[in-house]
């Protein structure tokens, strides 16, 4: 446990490293801090736009809550298949990890910790903002604070676990991993009810965001935050059969993603891909 604790480390270190030395540390809080605060503004002027004289204070709040955790999505999961982009055609150093005594899976774990923070500062700027400026309305007196962080860090958890499966596929499909990131993360906006409800999605789409954790995910923290669900398909269930939904859909996705992960991760090692560059 020493020693895998001292190699999460290390891959965090250098995760850190790479994410901030594009800019002096100024320069890089001020831009850490400025794309959220842009996400909030765009987002509050999204829902003013579409709804105009319909708005509904309670709508926009759930939409909004979702968008901020979305964030976890986007760095984390997405960010872990950038991860094996950079590496292998950036930086061309993949194969060497590969190849090391940290483990790939350890190293991707440890290199996402950094992501894990940019996405906190981003979820924490845009809660806040929205808080304090755009009157998002919700009591912070009426906040279950235990069932939130239990599914908080439950949703965690699924998002590190279907990381890796995107990092699977981007050792896989070396040039077309770039297209797989931008596409699974919209995908999943699309999907688990960030930006409308599931009631929404046609049949077919709508039993399938049913199998993914994150729409249950997404759903409780605004239950919790909020006190309200926001989709008819769960207003019926109870805070209980919510939260097992969530670790029972996230509990499958973590045996599946790590035996798809090891998969993926040998027909890379059979095809050549671990070192293949596409020189983009």
């Amino acid at each position: 446990m020493r020693a895998l604790a001292g190699r999460l480390k290390l891959a965090a270190w250098l995760g850190w490293q790479i994410e901030s030395n594009w800019a002096e540390p100024l320069t890089f809080v001020v831009y850490s801090v400025l794309r959220p605060v842009g996400t909030a503004l765009i987002l509050a002027g999204m829902y003013w736009a579409v709804a105009g004289q319909g708005a509904k204070p309670a709508a926009f709040a759930a939409f909004y809550v979702a968008n901020a955790f979305h964030e976890y999505v986007v760095r984390v999961m997405i960010g872990m298949g950038w991860i094996v982009v950079e590496d292998r055609e950036e930086y061309e150093t993949l194969r060497y990890v590969y190849v090391s005594p940290v483990g790939l899976l350890t190293y991707l774990a440890g290199r996402s910790t950094v992501k894990f923070g940019l996405a906190t500062l981003s979820a924490v700027m845009i809660l806040a903002l929205g808080r304090f400026v755009l009157g998002v309305p919700w009591d912070v007196a009426q906040i279950q604070w235990g069932p939130f962080v239990l599914v908080f860090a439950i949703g965690l958890v699924a998002t590190l676990f279907a990381a890796f499966v995107i990092a699977g596929w981007a050792l896989v499909l070396p040039r077309a991993a770039i297209n797989l990131n931008e596409g699974i993360g919209v995908a999943l906006y699309l999907l688990c009810g960030v930006i409308f409800p599931i009631d929404l999605l046609p049949h077919g789409l709508r039993e399938l965001s049913l199998l993914l954790p994150f729409t249950y995910w997404y759903e409780a923290l605004r239950r919790f935050l909020l006190g309200a669900s926001a989709t008819k398909v769960f207003a019926t269930w109870s805070d209980a059969q919510l939260v097992l939904a969530l670790a029972v859909s996230t509990a499958v996705m973590a045996i599946a993603s790590v035996w798809a992960f090891h998969a993926l991760e040998r027909r890379a090692r059979r095809l050549g891909r671990l070192d293949h560059s596409t020189l983009f």
